[in-house]
């Protein structure tokens, strides 16, 4: 099966490692990260208080720290290229179990994000949507990894 879309093999194991630490970053800079979410939140309470409409908002020149901007960056690109990395059979069953775990994974983080919009409002919700770009992601990579793994156990106790 001819498979353009899909990263080679060989990146799958190095995105991995990238993915975990960035991860890790990422966990590290969304929570305990005070000094930027202190200046962020303020940001947006100023334009909440229509502070930010006698100017410019979103074109200006702010001073802040790029960690947050640059492992957002490394965990979406290092998960792309693991989640959409050829496996070492790729056939047309690993095709239907992506296409699947792909299905799967959108109507979860739609159904997720649903439920916080009737749910949750204000600043908590800007936090839920920080988070909800970076689930869908994860939950394909979460789906799609179990089905492989169960349909590759499911193949090995039929022989």
């Amino acid at each position: 099966m001819k498979t353009n879309f899909l990263f080679p093999n060989a990146l799958k194991k190095p995105s991995l490692l990238v993915l975990v630490l960035s991860f890790l970053g990422l966990v590290f800079v969304l929570n305990f990260n005070d000094d930027e979410a202190v200046q962020w939140q303020a940001n947006i309470f100023a334009l909440m208080n229509d502070e930010g409409f006698k100017g410019p908002f979103y074109f200006r020149w702010i001073q802040n720290n790029i960690l947050d901007e640059l492992v957002m960056l490394l965990f979406i690109a290092s998960g792309l290229v693991f989640a959409f990395s050829k496996e070492k059979t790729e056939d047309e069953m690993v095709a239907k179990i992506r296409l699947e775990s792909l299905v799967w994974a959108t109507y979860l983080n739609y159904g997720i994000l649903a439920f916080c919009i009737l749910f949750i409002y204000g600043l908590p919700f800007v936090n839920v949507m920080l988070y909800n770009m970076f689930t869908l992601l994860i939950f394909f990579i979460i789906r799609f990894h179990w089905m492989l793994h169960k349909s590759t156990k499911f193949a090995e106790n039929e022989e």
